[in-house]
């Protein structure tokens, strides 16, 4: 189990002024089932109200199974909802492979939506997503890397690259799962399949978080299903993480 270290991270309020100034924050969720999965957005929705933040997120999500952003951009949804809806932010979460597997596409379609945002004045948030499970069929594919840790590393230069060249907030929740594991390797942050758990969709939400706010998820006293002291050694893992976007 996580041992909980207490360090002094100070909340930068000042950066959610702007975000905070009207009653309600509004969050548009663009991805897949690996945001649908435990209703990712009500869980950031809880975690926000009871963090020292105390902040008010309405959310709004477009999930369907194995959404990649090429078809929610195709599709238009998200698109007509940026503009109907002008939320503050908006969370991307491509497929679980398409950043290896469709790079090019995968890169033009955040940048798109990204634009999109851009002119309604939201920040857009990219959701970095996690290696599949060690026995996943994936591995046998060259794109793969071959093991969890190289899908990884990855995943997460695919989605660094794409932030730098459109200047989009990275929250690397799959830096946060690989982390967590290194400390607790008895957690169980996937559900036997690609899919989160409710262990790794807190996670999940706890990365978002910091991520979107830039302040310390630490000390939300909204814990879900999960046993407290569970629930506040995955916070720390969440306020540890560097959100810096580095790639290659």
């Amino acid at each position: 189990m996580f041992r909980i270290c207490r360090i002094g991270l100070a909340f930068s309020l000042f950066v959610v002024a702007n975000a905070a100034a009207a009653s309600t924050v509004s969050v548009l969720f663009v991805g897949n089932s690996l945001t649908y999965k435990n209703d990712l957005p009500a869980v950031f929705k809880k975690f926000a109200a009871e963090s020292p933040l105390h902040v008010d997120v309405e959310t709004t999500s477009i999930t369907p199974g194995g959404a990649f952003l090429y078809d929610h951009l195709k599709h238009g949804q998200a698109i007509t909802l940026l503009h109907e809806k002008h939320p503050q932010f908006l969370v991307l979460q491509g497929q679980s492979l398409e950043p290896l597997i469709a790079f090019q596409s995968f890169s033009q379609s955040a940048a798109r939506l990204k634009t999109e945002a851009d002119q309604v004045g939201a920040t857009t948030i990219l959701f970095v997503t996690w290696a599949r499970p060690a026995r996943d069929p994936f591995y046998k594919e060259a794109a793969s890397g071959g093991s969890p840790e190289v899908m990884q590393a990855r995943l997460d230069q695919a989605y660094a690259t794409v932030a730098k060249k459109t200047g989009a907030t990275v929250a690397p929740v799959g830096v946060a799962f690989e982390r967590a594991r290194q400390m607790a390797p008895e957690i169980r942050l996937l559900d036997g399949t690609q899919h989160p758990s409710p262990v790794g969709t807190y996670l999940a939400a706890a990365v978002l978080f910091r991520a979107m706010f830039k302040a310390s998820p630490i000390e939300s006293n909204y814990y879900s299903s999960l046993p407290k002291e569970l629930a506040l050694g995955l916070q720390h893992v969440a306020g540890e993480i560097s959100l810096a976007a580095t790639s290659n």
